[in-house]
């Protein structure tokens, strides 16, 4: 996919949603972030601007994330929403789901998990991009198959020997040397959401190592590197 992917956070904690919006970042597949204190303050920008995806907290003052998703919907706008929140109990799920949630997340979650929701997200756009043409039903039962067993376990599978080698290489080749995901799919010749997939699946093995810059003229950007004698 090779369009920039703006998600949005909407959470009243600033603290919680630097945090979030770190983990989006570090995820590789999402671009650019927009930070929301309060469901207002949200609801205004995204009726002009919306975005395909919202981190969105359900406890809020004055409009619960319940609430804000309903008027969403009610404004016709189809954000995937993946509701993150401290509530755990079985009504507040069962009513994020029936508002269409994508996915539900209970603080404090692990990274890990929310790429799982993540994986679910970009999936589901792949799926709409295949079918956007008229598809056979052995095709159609493929597709939702497919996605029926779709999680994090996928991403192992879709893990090539060869290309690893490329990445894991280059990057090694150059030990000491840090570098953005995009830098590095333009170095190596391969697509950006490629290098950040094995890139994230290096660095859950412990094979490199990811720092945030801050020192840029825009958003942070997350910086990989293999220190020089490690292999």
């Amino acid at each position: 996919m090779s369009e920039i992917i703006t998600a949005a956070i909407i959470e009243d904690d600033p603290m919680v949603r630097e945090i979030n919006k770190r983990y989006l970042l570090k995820d590789g597949r999402i671009g650019a972030v927009r930070t929301y204190s309060s469901g207002q303050e949200a609801l205004t920008t995204l009726a002009e601007h919306p975005v395909p995806l919202i981190l969105l907290d359900v406890y809020m003052p004055r409009l619960n994330g319940l609430d804000f998703l309903k008027q969403l919907r009610i404004a016709g706008i189809t954000s995937d929403i993946i509701m993150v929140t401290a509530a755990n109990d079985f009504a507040s799920m069962e009513k994020a789901l029936q508002l269409g949630a994508l996915d539900y997340l209970v603080k404090p979650f692990e990274y890990e998990r929310l790429t799982q929701a993540l994986d679910k997200f970009f999936y589901k756009l792949e799926l709409q991009d295949k079918t956007a043409a008229p598809l056979s039903q052995k095709e159609a039962d493929e597709l939702f198959s497919k996605q029926d067993s779709y999680g994090p376990k996928e991403m192992v599978k879709g893990i090539q020997q060869r290309t690893l080698d490329v990445v894991k290489a280059y990057i090694t080749e150059h030990a000491g040397t840090k570098y953005s995901g995009n830098e590095l799919a333009k170095l190596i010749g391969l697509s950006r959401v490629t290098v950040h997939k094995y890139l994230n699946y290096l660095e859950s093995k412990k094979m490199l190592i990811s720092e945030i810059d801050y020192e840029t003229e825009g958003r942070p950007r997350l910086l990989y590197y293999v220190k020089p004698g490690q292999k």
